[in-house]
């Protein structure tokens, strides 16, 4: 019965040293450019390890606004953290009037 403890246990700490980290999701907010609103602050959640490609892949990227209507994102400017400040001040003032 002990042997059998002993066993189960060891098994049980190689399962979970074997089993795969998942990536962390992490909130962030990025200053863009679209083609209705000009300067706007977007919201997105993403896995921490994809950064990099989901904001490459923003640009031309379809939003819809409160009315249904359709518009796109030109460009992006900065994405930082959902706690963190943007580095320039106008996406700050932006940031600050955006409702969350």
């Amino acid at each position: 019965m002990m042997r059998n403890i002993v066993y189960l246990g060891s098994l049980l700490a190689v399962a979970l040293s074997i089993a795969p980290a998942e990536a962390a999701y992490q909130e962030y907010k990025c200053h863009v450019s679209s083609t209705k609103k000009g300067g706007q602050v977007v919201f997105y959640r993403w896995k921490e390890t994809d950064l990099q490609l989901k904001v490459a892949g923003l640009p031309g990227k379809q939003l819809t606004d409160h009315q249904g209507k359709k518009y796109f994102i030109k460009e992006v400017f900065e994405c930082v953290s959902l706690g963190e400040d943007f580095s320039s001040e106008k996406a700050q003032r932006l940031d600050e009037r955006t409702l969350r």
